[in-house]
């Protein structure tokens, strides 16, 4: 059996579905009467997501990310992917499109995770404290990545006006790759600096999703219904 194998598997999906469940359980059953999003849907995204990240993990392979050009071109391209997706006409302007765009990249984020892991793992000799930790925090940083930004977009899809929140999301990746590519090219203690900024720049900007946008959100819907309910009223 390949250990390996395992390993990159437990890390990649374990980690996705804990932020996956982490983030929606307090806008489904029991925390809420009425679900604000279809199971079925975010299960369905988070399984096309599952088959976009295998893709882009198996294209990203062929590039060398620690060119700035091509590390621009594919922050802007995996963005564009989830907005291409999550901008057709029935996810347009509904409030459950940002739920949506949280599974559709927790998904991506899980494969291209798990090849990471499976590819850094692949190169280690010998498993120390010092390579699992960085196997470890590089998976997570992928999910927490591909996981918000997924959100991001969704909710501007939502609104009406996907293009803003698209450029954040873009920026988010794109300031990751940026961050990265020291960790990849430069001398160990460098690289290694940097690498954690990335890990704190990252979990910093879900934790901004999970508290902060999503919810901003949902207050916009609860507010919007209200106001038309008072109108209907009259």
């Amino acid at each position: 059996m390949n250990t390996n194998l395992l390993i990159a598997g437990a890390i990649g999906f374990a980690s996705s579905m804990a932020l996956m469940f982490w983030t929606l359980r307090d806008y489904t059953y029991p925390k809420v009467e009425k679900p604000f999003f279809d199971d079925r849907k975010v299960f369905g995204l988070f399984a096309l997501g599952l088959v976009l990240g295998i893709v882009i993990f198996s294209v990203q392979t062929y590039f060398p990310l620690a060119v700035v050009v091509v590390a621009l071109l594919f922050a802007l391209v995996e963005e564009l992917i989830k907005l291409i997706i999550l901008n057709i006409p029935k996810f347009q302007k509904k409030p459950d499109t940002g739920f949506y765009g949280l599974a559709l990249g927790l998904g991506i984020g899980s494969t291209v995770a798990f090849g990471a892991v499976y590819l850094t793992l692949s190169f280690i000799d010998e498993i120390n404290i010092w390579a699992a930790g960085t196997t470890l925090v590089l998976a997570l940083q992928i999910v927490f990545l591909h996981g918000s930004t997924g959100a991001t977009i969704g909710i501007g899809v939502a609104r009406g006006s996907p293009w803003g929140l698209f450029a954040q999301a873009a920026l988010i990746h794109l300031t990751y790759n940026l961050l990265m590519i020291p960790f990849y090219t430069s001398e160990f203690t460098y690289g290694a600096f940097l690498f954690i900024v990335a890990f704190v720049f990252l979990v910093s900007y879900y934790l901004y999703v999970h508290y902060r946008l999503i919810p901003a959100f949902i207050s916009e819907l609860i507010s919007k219904f209200e106001k038309n309910r008072n109108i209907d009223s009259y």
